[in-house]
């Protein structure tokens, strides 16, 4: 299977994961670890609020007839049964989802990539992607937005934030982001979801070497170009 392909699948495969949630929270501990950052480095704050642009209607108070105080710690989401949200918020970690995504195709697809386990990307940074990508000396990487990417391209956008692109179009395209909001909220969210980005916020990209053919004795360089 193409190496694009399959990092998209794996990406699409955590679409509805929620870091605002306790039963969320054994996946998104999962991508934080994938990187080599300590927890300080995604910000972590204690709150008792929730998640997201749209708390209106993800939040309500329980028990209408008792105190603020009593019923502000729960939540009601209109669409699933009421859970408790996890106090400890977790933010900017849309880098390290990128990285267990990466980790996750390595290891269980191995033969789709000659990108070595051990080079895969492991940055909490979303500009830091770009970095990794050029330093990989076996990936392309692509500057500025004049370049349409393709599924299974990481992309990394100009306000510090990055995905994967799972479907491409005309000066637009749909990636599978962590830490992002629905609708068009921005890069501090609580889930995974896909996004429909404009290609004019792109920073630049990275696609993944496909596995070398046999006969292929060399690592091809990186190819690093401005777009």
């Amino acid at each position: 299977m193409d190496v694009g392909d399959c990092l998209a699948q794996i990406a699409e495969s955590q679409i509805g994961t929620r870091g605002d949630l306790h039963s969320g929270r054994a996946a998104l501990y999962g991508y934080l670890l994938a990187t080599d950052a300590k927890l300080g480095a995604f910000d972590p704050k204690w709150t008792n609020t929730g998640f997201g642009s749209d708390r209106a209607s993800r939040y309500s108070l329980l028990n209408p007839g008792g105190s603020e105080s009593s019923s502000k710690f729960r939540l009601l989401d209109t669409k699933n049964e009421a859970e408790l949200p996890a106090i400890l918020r977790i933010h900017s970690w849309c880098a390290a989802f990128v990285d267990w995504c990466v980790m996750e195709l390595l290891t269980k697809s191995p033969n789709a990539t000659s990108l070595p386990l051990p080079h895969r990307p492991k940055t909490a940074s979303a500009f830091g992607l770009l970095n990794w990508g050029t330093n990989s000396r076996c990936c392309m990487v692509v500057h500025g937005h004049r370049t349409t990417p393709v599924r299974g391209d990481i992309v990394v956008f100009n306000f510090s934030h990055t995905g994967i692109v799972v479907e491409s179009g005309k000066g637009y395209f749909h990636s599978v982001e962590g830490n992002t909001t629905p609708g068009t909220g921005g890069n501090q969210g609580y889930l995974v979801d896909r996004r429909l980005r404009s290609q004019q916020l792109l920073k630049g990209f990275i696609r993944l070497p496909p596995k070398h053919r046999l006969g292929d004795f060399n690592v091809s360089p990186g190819i690093s170009h401005m777009a």
